[in-house]
C-alpha cells in the first residue's frame, strides 16, 4: 500500500516503533548454537533454547529439571567458577569438551552475566579442523599490514583476506558518515555479487539501536538469514520483570525486519565485525555470502584479530598524517620576521604564508577579523560581512573552543555568507574576544549513489502500521549541495595552533608598534631637547654639553680642538629691510650650507640670535683659522635671490690646557668682536696675530 494513504503522524509513529525495536531481547536464538542460562550463582538452569538436544545431546524437560554440572559437565562449569571470581561484567570465550552420546565432542562457549540474576552460556560446535592455518593467516596479515602506508591500500587488503578466509561472495568495509549513514568505501567480491563500491546505505539501515549492539559486541554473525528462530523454553522466567538480555552474545536471533531485508538484498549469510576508532564506531567490516553458510568461531574471532589489527595501523597512519599537518603548520609559524629581521604583524604573517595553510588545510580563503577590520588572503566574502560574522560569534560562541560547519546557509550566519563559501572554521584568538580568524571551504557540489532508494515503506500487519525494508537495491542516485568537505579534528587543533601564533603576534606587533612611537616621541624629545627649532642645528645647550665632553677629552689624551663663534654681519638691518621671515630663511640657507662644508665630527650649533658656534674636533688654532676662511667665503657666495647677500664675522678660539668652558668661549666671543671692528666679514684667532686678508 502506498505510503501516501498514511499521515505524517501515523508514519512518524511507525518510525518511533522501529528505533525502539528491542533487538537485544528477542526471546530465541539462531540455530547454530544452543544457550543455558544459569541464575547468577550458577546453582540453577532456568531458561534453555528448544535445540539444546542438538547440541548438548539433553532434552530440554531434563535440562530444566537437571544439575548445571550435569547439563554443562564438570570441565565447562569449573572454568566458568574460575572466571566468575573476576567479578567481570565482560563476556568470556573458552574452549571445553564433553562426551555426548558417546562421542567427544569440542565447544566454542561464550558466557557472560546478563542483568543482576542471570548468567548465560552460549555453546557451538567447534568446527574448524585447521585453527593453526587461521594463526599463520593473522601472522601473514601483521606482516603484510606493518608494509602498508596507504589507507586505501590497507582497506583493500584488509576485504580481500576477508574475502579469501570466509570465501563469501563479497566483502565490503562500510564507513559511517556524521549522519550515520554508510558508504562502502572498500570491496572484494566474486562474479556472482553485485557490487556496492561507493554506494551509500541510509543510517536507517543500521538504526541507533544496532549501532549500540555494536559498542558492546564487536561481531554479528549470522549463517542463515532465512533460517527459523529457536524459542527459549520457558518464554517467560518466572518473577523476571524482562525478557532476557543477549547483547553480548553471538547466538541472538535475528530481528524479522533485518531477516526481510538481508532476502530483499539476496544475502543468504551475514558476517559483520564494528571498527572502532578510539571510543566511536568509525564502521564495519561487512561480509554476504549470497546463500546460507556456517560461519565457525574460530573464522569469526580470526576476522576479529584482521580487523584489530587493520584498525590499528590505521590510526597509526592517520597519526602520522596528522603529525605532518601540525608539523607543517608549525614550521610555517617558524618564520615570524620580515626581511629587514623586524616582527611580522598577523597581515603580514598571513601575506607571507596565507597560501601555504590554504593549500594544507583544503581551503579557499582565510581572514582575520579584528574588531571592525579584516585582513586576508584568497577568495573571501567582503570585510562587512566578515565583521558582522565575526560580531555573531563574539556574542554567541565560547571562545576556547572552534566554530565550524560544512554549510552555513543552515546556520545563523546564512545572511552572511557569499556564493559558495558554504564551509567555516572559525577560532578566536585567545588575546582579543572579538579577534577571529577565519577560513572558508568552497562548496564541494558531489552526487551520491545510494544502493536503492533511502525510504521504508509503511505497511499494515497485525492490524498495525510498521516500516519494511525496501525491496529494491537498484542504484539510486542524488546531488548533494551546499555543503562543503567536513572539518576533520586535526585541521581544527591545526588551525587553533595557528590562532595562537597570529594572536602572539598580534600582541608582540602592537607592543612593537607602541615601542616604535615611543621611541620616535623620544627621538622627538630629544631633539627638541638638544636642536634649535628653526635651522636643525644643536641647541645652546647641547653645544655646551659636546663642548664639556670635549674639554675633558682634551684634558685627557691632551687632544686639541678649537671653537668658532661667528656673527652674521648688520642682520638687525636685513631683519628690519626684509622682514623677520626673510631673515629666517637667510638663517636655514646659511645653515645648510655651512653643514655640507664641516666635517662628521664637526658640529654647528646656533648659540643665541644670529651667532652660531661651530665645535671643530682634533684641531689646532691654525685648523681652525683654515676651516673658518672656508666658512666665511661659502657664506659671501651664497646666493639668496632676491634678498642679497650676507656676511659674517669669526673669532676662532683654540683649547688651552686647564681652561675651562666659560673662558674658551669668552676668548672666541673676544675675537668676534675684534673681527667686526676691524671691518666684518673676516676671520680672527683670540690672542693671536693671524688674521684673514680683508675681503
Amino acid at each position: 500500500m502506498p505510503s501516501t494513504h498514511y499521515s505524517d503522524a501515523e508514519i512518524a509513529a511507525a518510525l518511533e516503533a522501529c528505533a525502539r525495536e528491542p533487538v537485544h531481547i528477542p526471546g530465541a536464538i539462531q540455530p547454530m548454537g544452543c544457550l543455558v542460562r544459569l541464575d547468577s550463582d550458577m546453582s540453577r538452569i532456568r531458561q534453555v533454547s528448544a535445540n539444546i538436544e542438538n547440541i548438548l545431546g539433553i532434552s530440554v524437560a531434563d535440562a530444566l529439571a537437571g544439575e548445571a554440572r550435569m547439563v554443562l559437565g564438570d570441565e565447562l562449569m569449573d572454568l566458568l567458577a574460575s572466571e566468575r571470581v573476576k567479578q567481570d561484567k565482560s563476556a568470556t570465550v573458552l574452549t571445553a569438551q564433553r562426551e555426548v552420546q558417546g562421542e567427544r565432542r569440542r565447544y566454542h562457549v561464550v558466557a557472560y552475566p546478563s542483568g543482576d540474576d542471570a548468567f548465560v552460556v552460549e555453546l557451538e560446535d567447534q568446527m574448524y579442523p585447521e585453527g593453526h592455518r587461521l594463526l599463520d593467516k593473522v601472522n601473514d596479515w601483521l606482516a603484510e599490514v606493518r608494509q602498508i602506508d596507504d589507507a586505501d591500500t590497507l582497506l583493500d587488503a584488509l576485504t580481500q583476506w576477508a574475502q579469501e578466509l570466509t570465501g563469501l561472495e563479497r566483502v565490503m568495509v562500510y564507513r559511517f558518515d556524521e549522519q550515520w549513514n554508510g558508504q562502502v568505501i572498500a570491496e572484494t567480491r566474486l562474479a556472482a555479487a553485485e557490487s556496492f563500491l561507493d554506494h551509500y546505505f541510509p543510517a536507517s539501515d543500521i538504526p541507533a539501536q544496532v549501532r549500540r549492539l555494536y559498542d558492546m559486541n564487536r561481531v554479528r554473525s549470522i549463517p542463515d538469514a532465512s533460517a527459523p528462530a529457536i524459542p527459549l523454553v520457558p518464554p517467560d522466567v518466572p518473577g523476571e520483570a524482562a525478557p532476557l538480555d543477549m547483547s553480548q552474545g553471538v547466538l541472538r536471533a535475528v530481528a524479522p525486519i533485518h531477516q526481510e531485508y538481508l532476502t530483499n538484498m539476496g544475502v543468504g549469510a551475514s558476517l559483520s565485525i564494528a571498527m572502532h576508532e578510539g571510543e566511536k564506531l568509525w564502521g564495519l567490516l561487512a561480509c554476504h555470502g549470497l546463500e546460507p553458510r556456517p560461519l565457525e568461531a574460530d573464522l569469526r574471532d580470526a576476522l576479529c584479530v584482521l580487523v584489530q589489527i587493520a584498525m590499528s595501523q590505521l590510526r597509526v597512519l592517520r597519526t602520522q598524517a596528522d603529525t605532518r599537518l601540525l608539523h607543517d603548520i608549525h614550521d610555517s609559524n617558524e618564520i615570524l620576521s620580515d626581511e629587514m629581521g623586524r616582527p611580522l604583524g598577523p597581515e603580514g604573517m598571513i601575506q607571507r604564508h596565507g597560501a601555504q595553510w590554504l593549500e594544507l588545510l583544503d581551503a579557499a580563503g582565510i581572514a582575520l577579523v579584528t574588531g571592525e577590520e579584516s585582513s586576508g588572503l584568497g577568495t573571501l566574502p567582503a570585510e562587512k560581512n566578515l565583521v558582522a560574522m565575526a560580531g555573531w560569534l563574539s556574542r554567541h560562541q565560547q571562545h576556547d573552543t572552534p566554530w565550524h560547519t560544512q554549510a552555513l546557509a543552515t546556520t545563523p550566519l546564512a545572511p552572511w555568507q557569499e556564493g559558495d563559501l558554504c564551509g567555516l572554521l572559525a577560532v578566536a584568538l585567545p588575546t582579543e574576544s572579538n579577534h577571529w580568524l577565519m577560513l572558508f571551504r568552497r562548496e564541494q557540489r558531489h552526487s551520491r549513489r545510494w544502493a536503492g532508494k533511502p525510504e521504508d515503506t509503511p505497511m499494515m500487519r497485525d492490524g498495525k502500521l510498521v516500516l519494511t525494508p525496501r525491496r529494491s537495491f537498484a542504484q539510486w542516485q542524488d546531488e548533494v549541495r551546499g555543503v562543503s568537505r567536513a572539518w576533520r579534528a586535526i585541521e581544527c587543533r591545526a588551525f587553533g595552533d595557528l590562532a595562537k601564533t597570529l594572536a602572539v603576534l598580534t600582541s608582540s606587533h602592537e607592543i612593537a608598534q607602541l615601542n616604535e612611537k615611543l621611541h620616535h616621541a623620544n627621538r622627538k624629545l630629544k631633539s627638541l631637547a638638544y636642536s634649535d627649532g628653526l635651522t636643525g642645528t644643536w641647541n645652546r645647550y647641547r653645544m655646551e654639553q659636546a663642548i664639556d665632553a670635549e674639554l675633558n677629552a682634551a684634558e685627557r689624551h691632551n687632544r686639541p680642538f678649537a671653537v668658532l663663534l661667528f656673527d652674521i654681519d648688520h642682520f638687525k638691518c636685513f631683519n628690519d629691510t626684509h622682514g623677520h621671515e626673510a631673515g629666517d630663511e637667510v638663517l636655514v640657507a646659511l645653515c645648510s650650507v655651512l653643514q655640507g662644508i664641516l666635517r662628521p665630527t664637526d658640529n654647528l650649533g646656533r648659540w643665541g640670535g644670529e651667532e652660531f658656534i661651530v665645535l671643530v674636533s682634533d684641531c689646532d688654532a691654525v685648523g681652525g683659522m683654515h676651516l673658518a676662511e672656508r666658512l666665511r667665503q661659502s657664506t659671501a657666495a651664497l646666493d639668496l635671490g632676491n634678498l642679497g647677500s650676507v656676511t659674517i664675522s669669526i673669532g676662532v678660539a683654540a683649547w688651552r690646557p686647564g681652561e675651562s668652558l666659560k673662558t674658551l668661549i669668552a676668548r672666541a666671543d673676544q675675537a668676534m668682536y675684534r673681527a667686526k671692528e676691524s671691518g666684518r666679514n673676516r676671520v680672527i684667532a683670540e690672542a693671536s696675530s693671524i688674521t684673514s686678508p680683508p675681503p
